[in-house]
């Protein structure tokens, strides 16, 4: 992606103008959003999981980080 550093405004040369794409990525995401709270509403087992999920991840992360630094420092 290339910004042009043409700037759209008379008097402010410096100003990047926006990608094409630009509205799309908050529309996504907040879709995204709506779907899951959605599936929350109904599901409410799923943020259990998905709490349980990170924390397992976050736990193997830093076990993994441990052990690493455990062979580095001999």
């Amino acid at each position: 992606m290339e910004y042009r550093m043409k700037g759209g405004m008379p008097g402010m040369p410096g100003m990047p103008q926006l990608p094409p794409a630009a509205p799309m990525i908050p529309l996504v995401i907040g879709i995204c959003l709506i779907l899951f709270g959605g599936m929350l509403f109904f599901n409410e087992w799923l943020l259990r999981w998905i709490v349980a999920g990170m924390l397992v991840l976050v736990g193997l992360l830093l076990t993994m980080l441990g052990l690493r630094l455990k062979r580095m420092l001999g």
